[in-house]
């Protein structure tokens, strides 16, 4: 997974991360306090302008490159990726860590999630930050991660790192072909006891669902939980002051898209004890 530059700069090669500063007219040093870093690198990140700028300044082959990064939940390894998906060293909002090896900062990420554009285009890490706090609390519960509230790691990145690992296996498929639905047309209202209490407003969506995971006997209805407890598909809430009956479950970009990163790094593995990659 992308990690947070703030904090980490002892991750990144010297040479890529001074490339980095270039591009964001930045200076960083690991003698600053990570806030301090954090906020340099966020007013470097406002001088790039807003995304629909960012976008025309970039290149047909890194604007398909850089779309390509982002499916694959931000990072990539230049020798897994087929080559048109390559152009990537001349792309503002990445940083090549270590040779051959690019990511999206967690920085920019933050920045690209609040963006419209991502969010109507249904991207997973565009549409996590628009749940509320308990569902994602209960979708990490769903997916038995515990999430402690008295560190600043944040739960938005937490259930997407976690959504790559369990998506993977599943090769960006999906018995479902439908691009979007009503949640009703699957639970209708008054055929089942747990999502009623989500109709009713009892309960939240994730933890209906964890709670009907248990007991749900119908492999098709099984393989839309499945779907769903992955991050492939996502409640999305049509218009405001919607009812619940009215929410719908969507088809998330980076759950059609096969993941192709198959390295593993070991700052990866020791990510649960190191709360400061993901730290802002």
């Amino acid at each position: 997974m992308p990690f947070a530059i703030a904090g980490n700069i002892h991750l990144i090669d010297k040479s890529s991360l001074r490339r980095f500063e270039r591009k964001l007219g930045i200076i960083l040093s690991p003698h600053q306090p990570l806030l301090q870093q954090k906020r340099i690198i966020q007013q470097g990140i406002q001088t790039l302008g807003g995304i629909q700028n960012m976008l025309e300044n970039l290149t047909r082959g890194e604007l398909l490159s850089l779309i390509f990064i982002i499916t694959q939940f931000g990072d990539v390894c230049l020798f897994e990726i087929p080559c048109e998906y390559s152009d990537l060293r001349n792309i503002p909002y990445l940083i090549e860590w270590k040779e051959n090896h690019f990511m999206i900062p967690l920085e920019i990420f933050e920045f690209l999630s609040h963006e419209r554009l991502f969010r109507e285009q249904n991207y997973l890490f565009a549409l996590i930050p628009t749940l509320s706090k308990d569902e994602k609390k209960s979708w990490l519960r769903w997916i038995e991660k515990d999430f402690d509230p008295d560190t600043n790691r944040l739960i938005d990145f937490e259930i997407y790192s976690q959504c790559r690992i369990l998506q993977k296996p599943y090769n960006g498929k999906s018995l479902i072909q439908e691009s979007e639905f009503q949640i009703t047309d699957i639970w209708p209202t008054g055929a089942c006891e747990e999502i009623d209490w989500f109709y009713k407003g009892f309960t939240n969506f994730y933890y209906s669902l964890q709670q009907l995971a248990g007991r749900e006997k119908d492999p098709f209805k099984k393989h839309i939980l499945d779907m769903i407890r992955c991050g492939k598909f996502i409640i999305k809430k049509p218009e405001k002051h919607m009812p619940p009956t009215k929410f719908l479950l969507v088809a998330t970009v980076e759950g059609a898209t096969p993941q192709l990163r198959e390295s593993i790094f070991q700052w990866e593995i020791e990510m649960s004890r190191s709360p400061s990659l993901f730290q802002f």
